[in-house]
């Protein structure tokens, strides 16, 4: 993992509680995908367990929308991908998304936000001029 990188990138326009939520599912998802991210649970001094969290930083970087779309296409094939749009952002459960995503054709599909997990070469030839988000 010394030569892996995780990377969240947001759209900068979005509203705060949009950016929060956007990155909770995103990390979220690529928990699922990449349990080894998480470490092992810790105990305090009193003896109190406290589950274990990420295990690497994961900076939160600022983009357009149409940028991360960029970074998604050309990314797909050499890093794990998740990614976030404004079909689940406008959908009331999983079903709903799933079938709206089902019915959206990919050029209509605006991404809010992107996670990536992969090597630091491809992930900072693709990322390292973008900013932390603010």
């Amino acid at each position: 993992m010394d030569n892996h990188k995780c990377v969240l990138v947001i759209d900068k326009a979005l509203p705060q509680g949009l950016i929060a939520n956007t990155a909770a599912v995103l990390t979220l998802s690529l928990g699922k995908l990449h349990p080894e991210l998480i470490g092992a649970d810790n105990v305090n001094k009193n003896g109190e367990i406290h589950t274990g969290i990420t295990s690497i930083p994961i900076p939160i970087l600022a983009s357009s929308s149409h940028k991360i779309k960029e970074i998604r296409a050309s990314l797909k094939e050499e890093a794990t991908l998740v990614d976030f749009s404004n079909v689940a952002q406008t959908t009331k459960n999983y079903q709903d998304y799933s079938d709206k995503l089902a019915a959206t054709r990919p050029e209509d599909i605006e991404y809010l936000g992107i996670a990536i997990y992969g090597t630091k070469k491809i992930i900072n030839k693709h990322t390292g001029n973008l900013g932390l988000i603010r």
